[in-house]
């Protein structure tokens, strides 16, 4: 038997037998607003994980001296060292023809 303190406590408390569903609302605004946020603030964190979710592991790196746009294909010496960072311009590729027709060249090393 429980105690009757507690069993008062469980019948005004409302929210407790409502489904999970009812987050949804809230997780959608929160993911809207990222979303925003993300395309206004030139970040690029939303390309940068669709990305990855599709596996694209061609670095597009853009020289900070000269601005030159080279790609860097896993196993290239350099390739381990490279950062992306989609707010500066860099992006990743799926394919070198995808690099190609951006306008990017392969990275010499």
């Amino acid at each position: 038997m429980m105690h009757p303190k507690f069993a008062e406590h469980r019948q005004g408390d409302q929210r407790r037998g409502l489904p999970l569903v009812s987050a949804i609302p809230g997780l959608i605004c929160v993911g809207l607003v990222f979303f925003i946020f993300d395309m206004l603030s030139g970040a690029g964190l939303v390309a940068a994980f669709g990305a990855a979710v599709a596996d694209c592991q061609i670095k597009g790196n853009i020289d900070l001296v000269d601005g030159t746009r080279a790609y860097y294909l896993p196993g290239q010496d350099r390739y381990g060292a490279i950062r992306i960072h989609p707010a500066d311009g860099e992006r990743w590729f799926c394919s070198e023809e995808q690099a190609v027709a951006a306008g990017w060249h392969r990275a010499l090393r």
